[in-house]
Protein backbone atom coordinates (compact mmCIF):
# COMPACT_ATOMS: atom_id res chain seq x y z
CA UNK A 1 0.00 0.00 0.00
CA UNK A 2 1.16 3.68 -1.35
CA UNK A 3 0.00 6.24 0.71
CA UNK A 4 0.91 10.02 -0.69
CA UNK A 5 -0.29 13.27 0.38
CA UNK A 6 0.66 16.30 -1.85
CA UNK A 7 2.53 13.79 -3.52
CA UNK A 8 4.62 12.84 -1.07
CA UNK A 9 5.29 9.39 0.32
CA UNK A 10 3.51 9.27 3.84
CA UNK A 11 3.43 6.16 6.23
CA UNK A 12 0.05 5.19 6.34
CA UNK A 13 0.44 4.58 9.91
CA UNK A 14 0.07 8.29 10.41
CA UNK A 15 -3.54 8.64 8.77
CA UNK A 16 -6.52 8.06 10.40
CA UNK A 17 -9.66 8.81 8.31
CA UNK A 18 -12.74 11.45 9.43
CA UNK A 19 -15.65 8.92 11.05
CA UNK A 20 -18.33 11.65 11.54
CA UNK A 21 -18.84 14.51 8.59
CA UNK A 22 -16.98 12.72 6.26
CA UNK A 23 -16.75 14.27 2.65
CA UNK A 24 -18.19 17.53 4.27
CA UNK A 25 -16.39 20.62 3.77
CA UNK A 26 -12.82 20.60 5.88
CA UNK A 27 -12.31 24.03 8.07
CA UNK A 28 -8.79 23.44 8.04
CA UNK A 29 -6.44 23.61 4.88
CA UNK A 30 -6.26 20.51 2.61
CA UNK A 31 -4.36 18.65 0.63
CA UNK A 32 -4.60 15.74 -1.93
CA UNK A 33 -3.96 12.34 -1.05
CA UNK A 34 -3.40 8.94 -3.52
CA UNK A 35 -3.83 5.51 -1.74
CA UNK A 36 -2.42 3.01 -4.00
CA UNK A 37 -3.55 -0.75 -3.04
CA UNK A 38 -2.82 -3.69 -4.76
CA UNK A 39 -5.26 -6.20 -4.51
CA UNK A 40 -2.94 -8.86 -2.16
CA UNK A 41 -2.77 -5.98 0.03
CA UNK A 42 -6.69 -6.20 1.24
CA UNK A 43 -6.79 -6.80 4.66
CA UNK A 44 -8.47 -10.06 5.37
CA UNK A 45 -11.02 -8.60 7.53
CA UNK A 46 -12.26 -6.33 5.09
CA UNK A 47 -12.46 -8.75 2.43
CA UNK A 48 -14.80 -11.23 4.43
CA UNK A 49 -16.85 -7.83 5.10
CA UNK A 50 -16.95 -7.20 1.61
CA UNK A 51 -17.66 -10.87 0.47
CA UNK A 52 -20.44 -10.62 3.00
CA UNK A 53 -21.80 -7.45 2.05
CA UNK A 54 -22.18 -9.20 -1.52
CA UNK A 55 -24.06 -12.07 -0.26
CA UNK A 56 -26.73 -9.96 1.45
CA UNK A 57 -27.36 -8.06 -1.65
CA UNK A 58 -27.74 -11.69 -3.47
CA UNK A 59 -30.27 -11.95 -0.21
CA UNK A 60 -31.84 -8.44 -0.34
CA UNK A 61 -32.31 -8.84 -4.53
CA UNK A 62 -33.96 -11.90 -4.02
CA UNK A 63 -36.55 -10.40 -1.32
CA UNK A 64 -37.63 -7.37 -2.86
CA UNK A 65 -38.06 -9.30 -6.49
CA UNK A 66 -35.26 -6.57 -8.50
CA UNK A 67 -31.17 -5.54 -7.95
CA UNK A 68 -30.09 -2.74 -6.31
CA UNK A 69 -27.18 -3.02 -7.72
CA UNK A 70 -27.55 -4.72 -11.05
CA UNK A 71 -24.18 -5.24 -12.62
CA UNK A 72 -23.57 -7.89 -8.88
CA UNK A 73 -26.95 -9.52 -10.50
CA UNK A 74 -25.78 -9.66 -14.09
CA UNK A 75 -22.24 -11.26 -12.87
CA UNK A 76 -23.84 -13.77 -10.14
CA UNK A 77 -22.81 -11.74 -6.96
CA UNK A 78 -19.05 -13.37 -7.19
CA UNK A 79 -16.56 -12.82 -4.27
CA UNK A 80 -14.35 -9.57 -3.87
CA UNK A 81 -11.46 -11.12 -5.04
CA UNK A 82 -12.86 -12.58 -8.10
CA UNK A 83 -14.24 -8.62 -8.49
CA UNK A 84 -11.04 -7.37 -8.33
CA UNK A 85 -9.81 -9.91 -10.68
CA UNK A 86 -12.09 -9.70 -13.20
CA UNK A 87 -14.49 -6.78 -12.62
CA UNK A 88 -12.18 -4.11 -11.14
CA UNK A 89 -14.63 -0.87 -12.13
CA UNK A 90 -17.18 -2.40 -10.21
CA UNK A 91 -14.81 -3.25 -7.23
CA UNK A 92 -14.23 0.47 -7.12
CA UNK A 93 -17.43 1.72 -7.51
CA UNK A 94 -18.67 -0.60 -4.79
CA UNK A 95 -15.79 0.76 -2.43
CA UNK A 96 -16.58 4.10 -3.37
CA UNK A 97 -20.17 4.22 -2.88
CA UNK A 98 -20.71 1.35 0.04
CA UNK A 99 -17.26 -0.19 1.51
CA UNK A 100 -15.18 2.97 2.21
CA UNK A 101 -15.63 3.39 5.72
CA UNK A 102 -14.71 -0.69 6.33
CA UNK A 103 -12.26 -0.65 4.25
CA UNK A 104 -10.39 2.39 6.00
CA UNK A 105 -10.99 1.02 9.58
CA UNK A 106 -8.99 -1.90 8.59
CA UNK A 107 -6.17 -0.19 6.58
CA UNK A 108 -5.92 2.43 9.25
CA UNK A 109 -6.33 1.38 12.88
CA UNK A 110 -3.82 3.54 14.55
CA UNK A 111 -5.10 5.94 16.54
CA UNK A 112 -1.38 6.80 17.99
CA UNK A 113 0.94 9.87 16.71
CA UNK A 114 -1.68 10.58 13.90
CA UNK A 115 -0.80 13.36 11.43
CA UNK A 116 -3.23 12.97 8.76
CA UNK A 117 -7.33 12.78 8.62
CA UNK A 118 -8.55 11.81 5.13
CA UNK A 119 -11.71 13.98 4.68
CA UNK A 120 -13.44 12.53 1.65
CA UNK A 121 -13.06 10.40 -1.36
CA UNK A 122 -12.59 12.12 -4.82
CA UNK A 123 -12.31 9.35 -6.82
CA UNK A 124 -11.99 5.51 -7.00
CA UNK A 125 -10.29 4.00 -9.93
CA UNK A 126 -8.13 1.56 -11.24
CA UNK A 127 -4.50 1.55 -12.86
CA UNK A 128 -3.11 -1.64 -13.61
CA UNK A 129 -4.09 -4.34 -10.95
CA UNK A 130 -4.03 -1.44 -8.03
CA UNK A 131 -6.98 0.37 -6.71
CA UNK A 132 -6.30 4.25 -6.59
CA UNK A 133 -8.14 6.42 -3.84
CA UNK A 134 -8.07 10.30 -3.97
CA UNK A 135 -9.26 12.62 -2.18
CA UNK A 136 -8.66 15.39 0.17
CA UNK A 137 -6.38 15.34 3.79
CA UNK A 138 -6.43 17.70 6.51
CA UNK A 139 -3.95 17.97 9.46
CA UNK A 140 -4.66 15.76 12.50
CA UNK A 141 -5.16 18.10 15.38
CA UNK A 142 -6.05 16.42 19.05
CA UNK A 143 -9.20 17.53 21.09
Amino acid sequence: MIFKSSGNLVNPNIVTYRSLGFGEAAILDTQAYELIINPCEFPEEFMIYANTFIAECRIDDAEQGYADIPALEKINYPTFSELLKNYENLATNLIKDYLYFELFYHLFPNSENLKLVINNIKDVHTEGKSIVISGDTYPYKKI
